[in-house]
């Protein structure tokens, strides 16, 4: 072997090690996997929130939430009917990446117009006589024109 056939060989065998070293800017803790098994079973719902919250557990502290990560939890809180919790995951999204500032917002009054449409159905009283008081229009033979 000539000398600049080793060189090559060694300058190729370095980058090829190189490659091989790449880490990841973010802490993803195998999501697509744990989401892949969530589709796959749903039941298993409880195993899949509780992954998702090792995963900003594990990131957090390193500062290597994956983009994503933060509105994922914050959706299962809101389905979960959390919905304080839902509305802080869905900020910290849209603090960490601001391209997502447009949806998180509207995620946070879909959160507010839920809560306010729970807190109205709690206040309107249910039962037989709820509407005793009510007069309810009768229906014209005339269409109106």
């Amino acid at each position: 072997m000539t000398l600049a056939t080793k060189y090559l060989f060694f300058i190729f065998l370095l980058f090829s090690l190189i490659g091989c070293g790449a880490h990841s800017h973010y802490n993803w803790s195998n999501y697509d996997t744990k989401m892949y098994q969530h589709y796959k079973n749903p039941a298993e719902r409880d195993e899949f929130v509780q992954a998702l919250k090792d995963i900003l557990d594990n990131a957090e502290p390193e500062g290597k939430v994956p983009p994503g990560i933060y509105a994922e939890y914050g959706f299962v809180m809101y389905e979960q009917g959390n919905n304080q919790q839902a509305v802080l995951y869905f900020q910290k999204e849209a603090e960490k990446w601001p391209e997502s500032r447009a949806f998180m917002a509207k995620l946070i009054a879909n959160v507010n117009n839920r809560a306010r449409n729970q807190k109205a159905n709690v206040q309107s009283p249910v039962g037989p006589d709820a509407d005793a008081g009510k007069t309810v229009p009768k229906p014209s033979a005339e269409v109106s024109k």
